[in-house]
């Protein structure tokens, strides 16, 4: 645990030198805004894990209980009931989130901005509408009777970001549960904790899957089961814990952070570059 500690300060002193170094000033003499940094960049790891792991449960509860309207059969079609917004803000949240993430490595920060620039095209490029044909007796909300071209094309735009965003979570979890970290600064994760982000990597993939491998069930079936919106959701669900608990790992350089130990070496002399 100790040894995982500082690894983990390791890490933390090299982000913090170089966002300094990028900004031209003295990082030996902003020790103040170096502890701001740390404490935001575990609450930019958690705050992404909360979003991924309550949105499927917010979705549900505000669309049943607030607005008391028809569950749409995936999470996607949360965009045409009055949960629109929140569905778009949490998408675009996420995506500034992992854009914003700077790894511990450019395959981190390449994985990250993949998903974070897929997750925004999710948002900005709704699935498709429900056909509900002419004569039904109950339709789903802003149902169509025809999908129009420009439906059909913005449709699979959005079912092709969604389909990156997955894979590149998936690849994400997976490369937390590396036994090494990602790189020489990362800190090692436990054997817990590699379990964990496997499960999760796995879990993400699978439902990838499972959910192209709905549409292929009969009309009845698709009917009677949500297949698609449960699929979606195990993944989303699984993206939050495995950054959730990434979040956490670094736990113990945030307790001395608040406890004020985080502190220049005091044979350093002060780094200074020029931007």
């Amino acid at each position: 645990m100790y040894q995982r500690r500082e690894q983990a300060l390791r890490h933390v002193k090299a982000i913090t030198l170089s966002s300094g170094m990028r900004r031209g000033i003295a990082v030996n003499e902003r020790s103040t805004e170096t502890n701001q940094l740390v404490i935001s960049y575990m609450f930019l790891r958690k705050t992404v894990g909360w979003i991924g792991s309550l949105l499927p449960i917010v979705l549900i509860l505000g669309n049943a209980i607030i607005f008391a309207a028809p569950r749409p059969d995936s999470m996607s079609g949360y965009y045409y009931t009055h949960m629109r917004n929140v569905f778009i803000g949490a998408l675009c949240a996420l995506g500034v989130f992992l854009v914003a993430y700077d790894g511990y490595d450019d395959m981190e920060r390449w994985i990250t901005n993949i998903a974070g620039i897929s997750a925004l095209g999710v948002a900005f490029f709704p699935t498709k509408p429900a056909v509900c044909p002419a004569g039904a007796t109950a339709c789903p909300p802003q149902s169509v009777v025809r999908l129009t071209t420009g439906q059909q094309v913005v449709g699979g735009i959005h079912l092709f970001f969604a389909a990156v965003t997955f894979i590149a979570l998936a690849f994400m979890a997976l490369r937390f549960a590396r036994p090494e970290g990602s790189s020489g600064e990362s800190p090692e994760p436990s054997r817990r904790e590699r379990v964990v982000y496997s499960v999760c990597g796995g879990t993400i993939l699978s439902c990838v899957v499972l959910a192209a491998a709905s549409n292929l069930l009969p009309a009845p079936v698709q009917a009677a089961w949500p297949l698609l919106f449960i699929f979606e959701a195990l993944a989303v669900v699984a993206f939050g814990v495995s950054w959730f608990v990434k979040g956490r790992t670094m736990m113990g350089v945030l307790s001395r952070v608040r406890r004020g130990s985080l502190r220049p070496d005091p044979g350093q002399a002060p780094v200074r570059a020029d931007v």
